[in-house]
Parts: C-alpha cells; structure tokens; sequence
C-alpha cells in the first residue's frame, strides 16, 4: 500500500506540537515559580510549605514526560500515521 504524506499538513502539525509542548511548558514553569516564590516571601516552612514545595516538584518534574511525549508525536508525524488515517 502506497503512503501518501502530505509535507504542508506535516509541517504544521509539526509546527502545532512545538507550540503545544511550549506553551505547556511555559504554563507550567510559571506554577512551580509562583508555589516556590510564594513559599519563600511568606516564609513557609511549616506543613504548608513542604505541600507547596512538593506540589512545585511535581510541576517540574511534569515537564519531562512533555518533551518525551513530543518526541514521540514528532515521530508520528513523520512516519504519517494520521496522513494514512484521512484517507479512511
């Protein structure tokens, strides 16, 4: 069976999962800046404290399983899976 890829809905797709992944990113970057900032000026080292800086940690550690979801969409993509699932 014969794949045709379309190289103009590639790139944008491509283009779309960039933004995507940065926008998220970005989004939840500023969280766990604003958990941490807010932690520091109030000087929290109690229970709620240690709740905010876990809940930044985990915000962080977020943006790991994005970026590896990216690779993962940019490869399919690439091999044009969703070119092939238009054609039905």
């Amino acid at each position: 069976m014969q794949k045709i890829i379309n190289q103009k809905a590639q790139a944008k797709r491509r283009k779309e999962a960039f933004q995507s992944t940065i926008i998220s990113s970005v989004m939840l970057l500023l969280a766990s800046l604003t958990k941490l900032g807010l932690r520091w000026y109030y000087q929290m080292d109690d229970f709620w404290g240690a709740l905010l800086l876990i809940f930044a940690i985990l915000e962080l550690a977020m943006l790991i399983p994005i970026w590896i979801l990216l690779k993962t969409r940019l490869k399919e993509i690439e091999g044009g899976e969703e070119d092939v699932a238009t054609q039905y």
